[in-house]
């Protein structure tokens, strides 16, 4: 277990840097020591109750950072690995994702848990939930495996960390909104 700072927010309108621990990763799991956060809109709607998102929660989903342990059957990343974090990720085992329509997955709505249903950040024998399966405003997050990107070690985490919702998300919408080729 390590003693990190977070960005926690306990309610609409009530966030702050506190102290809260992390467990290790488990199976399928990596524990990322977060390097850059960008700050998103949907951060935003979730401090003002705009999305809905169960509390407490250390929020932030647009990340990037170094993988510092891996949990059992973890094998695209290994400790070292400068990473992106995606907020979208598969589960690999659902009726959808069997059918390449990982965008439909049933297990990766976010409910502020892991796959498995907890999370592995704590206060005080409290549970805090996190955004997106991440909560990337925080030193460390553990995360699912499908969540993480390796990406080359010369790209500065802070250009990183925006892939994982502003530029995806841009493209996103140029491609397939505005129909740009």
């Amino acid at each position: 277990m390590l003693s990190m700072k977070a960005v926690v927010v306990r309610d609409q309108h009530q966030y702050a840097v506190e102290t809260v621990n992390i467990d290790p990763p488990k199976t399928g799991e990596v524990l990322v020591r977060m390097k850059a956060c960008g700050v998103c809109h949907s951060d935003i709607s979730i401090i003002n109750g705009t999305i809905p998102q169960p509390f407490p929660a250390v929020i932030g989903h647009e990340g990037a950072g170094v993988v510092e342990q891996i949990g059992d059957g973890v094998h695209t990343v290994k400790p070292g690995d400068h990473v992106v974090l995606s907020f979208v990720p598969r589960c690999g085992e659902c009726f959808h994702c069997l059918h390449d329509q990982p965008f439909l997955c049933t297990v990766s709505p976010p409910d502020g848990t892991l796959f498995d249903g907890t999370s592995r950040i704590h206060q005080n024998g409290q549970r805090l939930y996190t955004m997106s399966f991440l909560g990337n405003m925080a030193e460390y997050a553990v995360v699912p495996e499908a969540c993480v990107v390796s990406v080359d070690k010369s790209v500065p985490f802070q250009a990183a960390a925006l892939v994982g919702c502003g530029v995806t998300t841009g493209v996103g919408a140029a491609i397939n909104t505005a129909k740009v080729e």
